[in-house]
């Protein structure tokens, strides 16, 4: 949606209102699909969409293989559960929350994927969190009559969305309509959001390759995790000899005796 037209809509928008829509869809097991996609429509759908250059310097991801060796790339480019739909694969700012996302279990063997960036451009992401809200943006959308009411109500939404976002519980299908809504007919390279200092992002196969290049496939065991990923112990079996590149057979070689790694997540908040 123009966000000329945006701004209208919230501003004119009633928050008690409003306050009841997003309570029916967080309530929505008794819904239909028409009512579903009707209250979307007056909420999400109302909403501008929010961007920003996606600068992640470094992004990880967990691919479960049925505990063996990824044999190439294109065997990589795979979700079990593609949050965001099959175009996109999500990779996170740190190497502890794809563990939790993933929900791997103790014991169980993955590929931990290490991604670098290769060029100084950025691609643009989606901010599926929308603007935060000490934001500058709005104070430049007053001067085109956005109203205090309908920033709270911008935020309001927002919130909605962002809640549906980190449930530990995710209903797959309703995101993908709000990543739809929120993407409208422009298809996105990225899209992102954060959690609690953690970056979450999700980029579509067509461009992984042009700004991130796979430095490093490790196989390893998970030993165990604390308190939902505050620390993460794993043992190494294998590692990638070199990059991952399009095409390519990935060649390994056993890690030997170097014990186990330990991530924490305060060395990546």
């Amino acid at each position: 949606m123009k966000y000329e037209e945006s701004i209208k809509l919230l501003n004119e928008m009633k928050g008690e209102e409003l306050f009841q829509k997003l309570e029916s869809l967080k309530n929505r097991e008794n819904l239909s699909q028409e009512e579903v996609e009707s209250l979307l429509e007056e909420t999400v759908g109302t909403i501008f969409s929010a961007s920003k250059e996606f600068k992640a310097p470094e992004l990880y991801r967990v691919v479960r293989n049925g505990g063996k060796c990824l044999e190439n790339h294109e065997k990589s480019l795979f979700e079990e559960s593609p949050l965001f739909g099959e175009d996109y694969i999500r990779l996170f700012g740190d190497p502890i929350i794809p563990f939790v996302e993933g929900k791997i279990r103790e014991g169980e063997t993955i590929s931990l994927m290490t991604y670098r960036k290769a060029v100084a451009e950025n691609p643009l992401a989606l901010l599926m969190e929308g603007f935060p809200e000490n934001s500058n943006v709005f104070d430049i959308l007053k001067n085109d009559g956005f109203e205090e009411s309908g920033k709270e109500n911008y935020l309001e939404i927002a919130a909605f969305i962002k809640s549906e976002l980190i449930k530990e519980e995710k209903d797959e299908a309703f995101i993908r309509k709000l990543k739809n809504y929120l993407e409208g007919e422009n298809k996105c390279d990225a899209l992102c959001y954060s959690h609690e200092g953690a970056d979450y992002a999700a980029l579509h196969k067509d461009i992984i390759d042009i700004y991130y290049c796979c430095t490093s496939v490790i196989v390893c065991r998970l030993d165990w995790m604390e308190n939902k990923g505050e620390m993460v112990e794993v043992t190494p079996l294998f590692h990638s000899k070199s990059f991952v590149l399009p095409g390519k057979d990935i060649e390994y070689e056993e890690f030997g005796e170097v014990g186990t790694f330990t991530f924490e997540m305060d060395d990546y908040r």
